[in-house]
């Protein structure tokens, strides 16, 4: 898995299409047996493969079902089907827009439907149901991504804002660095290869953070949600 498809970050269809592919490689394969794709493989029709893809996950879901506890799998499973309902809508032309929300849709779903997180999260990162998107969408879908897991795995020492009090790209480089700071505190005398490549990982996020605070673009904050995703497939 490679922590962005470009260079340079961009922010365009493939580029969500490929955070996409990236995320459900971290839990989709091993929960469901489910092959996702290659890169090679969504290049030509990004947005209709990703759709593709979505919907064989959710039929799988909603036909085998998921064994975890509570109110995990019924949260799990809508978060699914909300990412499938965006996916479609972005294959259909309505916008990229709707890919980010299919990605922040299957970041709650998987820590419902793989960890069996019994909270609740909003079902979209978009505010007054305006979808569009900009550094503010942006910032809340990494919130969220780092709320599934950072807390749970550093403890009541990462404080992450509720929604929306992170209003700008320098409070979430802020955010990032607390993490960062907490997951050197744990991991850093160790030298496994899953802490390693987790420190890695977040060194990589809080670098994009600190380029999105100076105002170097969005995409950056792209790149380091992606970043994030694959440092919480190795640390969380």
């Amino acid at each position: 898995m490679s922590t962005y498809p470009h260079p340079k970050p961009v922010l365009d269809t493939g580029a969500l299409a490929e955070a996409i592919r990236v995320q459900l490689r971290t839990w989709v394969t091993a929960e469901f047996g489910i092959t996702v794709p290659t890169p090679e493989m969504v290049t030509a029709g990004p947005a209709d493969s990703t759709a593709q893809l979505l919907g064989e996950i959710t039929e799988h879901v909603n036909v085998y079902g998921v064994e975890t506890d509570g109110d995990a799998e019924p949260w799990g499973i809508a978060h699914l089907c909300h990412a499938h309902a965006d996916s479609l809508y972005a294959a259909h032309g309505h916008g990229d827009a709707h890919l980010l929300g299919a990605l922040y849709s299957l970041i709650p779903a998987r820590a419902h439907l793989k960890d069996g997180y019994e909270g609740q999260f909003k079902l979209d990162p978009f505010g007054g149901n305006r979808r569009t998107i900009n550094e503010r969408a942006l910032i809340e879908t990494i919130r969220v991504q780092l709320a599934t897991w950072a807390p749970d795995t550093f403890g009541t020492i990462v404080q992450l804002p509720e929604r929306w009090e992170m209003r700008c790209a320098a409070d979430l480089s802020d955010a990032i660095a607390n993490v960062m700071s907490s997951a050197e505190a744990k991991y850093g005398d160790t030298d496994d290869d899953d802490s390693i490549r987790g420190l890695a990982h977040l060194a990589n996020a809080r670098a994009h953070g600190l380029k999105a605070a100076h105002g170097h673009g969005d995409a950056h904050l792209l790149a380091a949600l992606n970043s994030l995703v694959l440092a919480a497939a190795s640390l969380a």
